[in-house]
């Protein structure tokens, strides 16, 4: 138990979810669900704090894929269904500048950020087997979206939401794990926050209508 206490890849998601926790608490208090800004902030800050990328390392988790090209397809298939979500989105939201700017602020950086500590940073230091490292992962990702983003997003915190992340944690861990390149993670993880309206959603101007 006490060498899993000082395995900074066991403790560190829950200290960085604790942390965007009280942030998010905090700011929806005063500016209600703008607080992604800030919480936006502080996670990928805390990201980078832990993860200390530079170069060389950024660009080998960004390498060409490896192996069967299946591995590299499969992290494309969350993308597949959310893109149903942003074609009934587009109908019922209102595009400004504002919005679309953060959004696509927010589309190029947070795929990098999540990918680079939930897939390449943690998978290969957690301390157990490959399945279980993949449970911890996947387990820790889906509760961050709960306990962060779920704070002032009414769909975020929905129910509804289980399921499609725990299988997109799945999925992007193997292929990574499999690929040997987070290249196609990133892509399919950027796909994913466009088609989900992410801004939209977490200002609540955009609720599917089965939340």
């Amino acid at each position: 138990m006490r060498k899993l206490i000082k395995n900074p890849a066991v403790t560190a998601p829950p200290m960085i979810i604790l942390l965007g926790f009280l942030v998010a608490q905090t700011a929806n208090t005063v500016i209600g669900a703008w607080s992604f800004i800030p919480l936006a902030l502080v996670y990928w800050f805390s990201i980078i704090y832990v993860v200390k990328p530079d170069k060389a390392s950024f660009f080998d988790v960004m390498k060409k894929s490896t192996g069967s090209l299946v591995w590299r397809l499969i992290a494309y298939i969350p993308a597949m269904f959310t893109l149903v979500a942003f074609v009934m989105g587009l109908q019922m939201i209102k595009i400004t500048p504002l919005l679309t700017i953060l959004s696509v602020i927010f589309i190029l950086i947070n795929p990098v950020m999540e990918e680079m500590f939930w897939r390449a940073w943690l998978l290969p230091r957690l301390p157990w087997g490959q399945v279980a490292n993949i449970a911890y992962s996947t387990l820790l990702f889906t509760l961050s979206h709960y306990c962060m983003w779920g704070v002032f997003s009414v769909t975020i915190r929905s129910s509804m939401m289980l399921m499609p992340l725990i299988i997109m944690a799945i999925l992007w861990s193997v292929s990574f794990l499999k690929s040997g390149s987070l290249r196609h993670c990133v892509i399919a993880h950027a796909l994913v926050d466009t088609f989900n309206l992410s801004v939209w959603v977490f200002l609540n101007l955009f609720i599917p209508p089965m939340v």
